[in-house]
């Protein structure tokens, strides 16, 4: 074989390895983004899951969805129960209460979403395996809780001290 015909085979053979990579790699992508949205029938129930620190938001990254990213966030959570208030077919929704590292006004946020998606007659239910006061707080706007037999329930319920210092300074 002439030096001529070997450089043209070895660039040949890289620019077919070039090629394959970059149709591997679209194939990726539009595997990764062409996932077709769930369909939904009649009388559905939607899971929600209420569990971690719970950002505000979660930006829309494609490399988060393309690495399998959490979705989860406050803003994803109550747009979920705003769409599954107007939609006809969701007939109630299951709110998966796990130990929240979510604050009390991100508590309170999550419960004024309950109480608004119930205004519509629809009904609520709380599915809990260990709670404290914050998860039953959120639990509480619900019609129902449920809990796991082996669960556990840690309440020590709000409490408010008031000090009395009148003679403590007379002499």
């Amino acid at each position: 074989m002439s030096r001529t015909r070997k450089t043209i085979l070895i660039i040949t053979s890289i620019l077919v390895a070039l090629v394959l990579v970059a149709l591997l790699g679209f194939a990726l992508l539009i595997a990764a983004f062409g996932q077709r949205a769930p369909t939904i029938r009649d009388n559905s129930v939607l899971v929600l899951r209420v569990a971690g620190p719970l950002p505000d938001y979660v930006p829309d990254d494609p490399l988060r969805k393309f690495f399998g990213g959490p979705d989860e966030s406050l803003t994803n959570l109550v747009l979920q129960f705003r769409k599954a208030k107007s939609d006809k077919r969701i007939k109630a929704i299951v709110l998966d209460i796990h130990m929240s590292g979510a604050g009390w006004a991100k508590a309170e946020e999550i419960r004024d979403s309950i109480t608004d998606f119930r205004s519509s007659g629809k009904q609520v239910y709380a599915y809990m395996e260990l709670g404290m006061n914050k998860e039953y707080y959120i639990a509480s706007a619900c019609d129902r809780i449920y809990l796991a037999p082996p669960g556990e329930l840690f309440i020590n319920g709000l409490a408010a001290n008031v000090m009395f210092f009148r003679g403590s300074l007379d002499k």
